[in-house]
């Protein structure tokens, strides 16, 4: 008897060993596990795009299926401040752990340059010099990324700061090709043909343009366009208002503002009451031929609507159809980890999930990114449609413009504000909008 017990004592021991040795481990179906019985939470933010949040939110079902002590927190508010306001409260909060992970809208630009001096640091610079942000250089889950995306996106002082999803243009326009086919109308490659095109569609009682003027930054998508196209070289116009070589009141600039308040003229009735959720419907519905919109939102409008056929064109800008044949953007949603988290180790491992190539390629083809991956397989026929306006891909106004610190309204964050002017605003002319831009870029002069 006494040698039953003691046997039925050392199997005892003997499971409760081995119990402990596979706590912490991976189950047979490659799910981690713990034996803490606590739940992580691994607090994500993120702006809202319908496509994108989707995606994520099933992605992070497959996260939490694999580690099961995991709950992801994930979100989402409006793209516009809201968003920038919600990053900074969380960041403000450090190790408080109200936020893990955290994207920028972008990549790591608009840090000051030795022809910007007194340039602001935007957030994302301060948040690093200030150690708050994790260096992931030594992260096996970096190399999964092409090499000339990790210098131009993801490193800023020879480190690794971030993980950049991929590349989107924003400065064309969606287009209807059944309306387009039925007035008998091509992709327009000059400025005179799109007012062509604008015209036939009014003369036949159909509304030509779309802008989500509710929101107001979706109006500077197109006048980003329309820099891109007129500008000979935005980065030389760009530094040339540092040294004083150029200014928002010269010629080529006044274009710019003319030709944004000509296409305003041509939108839509009520375009400032239109949301930016909504203009994707409104054009996939078939109720305006085109809009002014980004690549990302060709998931969107497909989910709209699978019967409609569209396409997307530079906007042009230019009466030089050479000038007109490239699409700009830049790199957009780059993930951030945040140093002092407490989950830390949690949030590299989301962030390696998220890259494995698999679930990239899903992520891409579901945002409508160009991969920052080699080899990666788009499924996507509207991505494989506009890739000979991709090939000489290059960075939008946004991405390349330094801002002086403490500028007035006209000149503020991207500078150009179009929008102040009529209809969208209250200033009647442009040239009286560039005249207050410059005179508040000049204000913010170092003294």
């Amino acid at each position: 008897m006494k040698r039953k017990l003691l046997w039925l004592t050392l199997v005892t021991v003997l499971l409760f060993v081995l119990a402990a040795c596979n706590s912490n481990s991976t189950d047979s179906d490659g799910k981690a596990s713990t034996d803490s019985g606590k739940k992580v939470t691994l607090k994500i933010i993120h702006w809202q795009q319908e496509n994108i949040n989707n995606y994520i939110k099933q992605f992070n079902a497959k996260f939490e299926e694999k580690y099961p002590d995991v709950k992801v927190e994930y979100t989402t508010v409006p793209a516009d401040a809201t968003y920038d306001q919600l990053m900074q409260t969380r960041m403000n909060a450090g190790s408080t752990g109200d936020v893990d992970i955290i994207p920028l809208k972008s990549s790591f630009v608009g840090a000051p340059q030795d022809w910007s001096k007194g340039a602001a640091d935007p957030m994302w610079k301060q948040w690093i010099d200030a150690g708050l942000i994790s260096d992931l250089s030594g992260q096996n889950l970096i190399q999964n990324y092409n090499e000339v995306d990790v210098q131009n996106a993801m490193t800023y002082n020879d480190k690794v700061y971030g993980v950049n999803m991929g590349k989107v243009a924003f400065t064309g326009l969606f287009y209807n090709k059944d309306l387009f086919a039925k007035y008998n109308l091509a992709v327009p490659t000059t400025w005179d043909e799109l007012q062509n095109v604008i015209k036939v569609f009014k003369d036949n009682g159909v509304e030509a343009l779309g802008f989500a003027g509710k929101d107001v930054w979706p109006i500077g998508l197109a006048v980003q366009g329309l820099q891109a196209s007129i500008h000979d070289d935005q980065l030389s116009y760009i530094k040339g208002l540092w040294t004083g070589q150029t200014k928002l009141t010269d010629p080529v600039q006044i274009e710019v503002l003319q030709k944004a308040q000509t296409l305003m003229n041509s939108a839509m009735p009520g375009f400032m009451g239109i949301d930016y959720g909504t203009l994707p419907s409104l054009f996939a519905t078939g109720k305006v031929a085109m809009i002014a919109d980004g690549t990302w939102d060709a998931t969107t409008i497909q989910a709209a609507n699978p019967d409609l056929k569209f396409g997307y064109f530079p906007i042009p800008g230019s009466d030089d159809a050479a000038k007109n044949k490239d699409l700009a953007g830049k790199y957009d949603m780059t993930w951030m980890v945040v140093d002092k988290s407490p989950n830390k180790e949690y949030a590299i491992k989301w962030l390696e999930m998220l890259s494995e190539k698999e679930n990239y390629t899903d992520f891409v083809n579901a945002a409508g990114f160009l991969p920052t991956q080699p080899d990666v397989q788009i499924t996507s026929e509207f991505i494989k449609e506009i890739q000979p306006y991709l090939e000489n891909f290059k960075l939008s106004w946004d991405q390349l413009f330094i801002n002086r610190q403490n500028v007035g309204q006209y000149i503020a964050e991207s500078s150009v504000h179009a929008e102040m002017l009529k209809p969208a605003g209250p200033i009647a002319t442009p040239e009286e909008l560039a005249s207050k831009s410059q005179a508040d870029w000049d204000a913010a002069a170092s003294k």
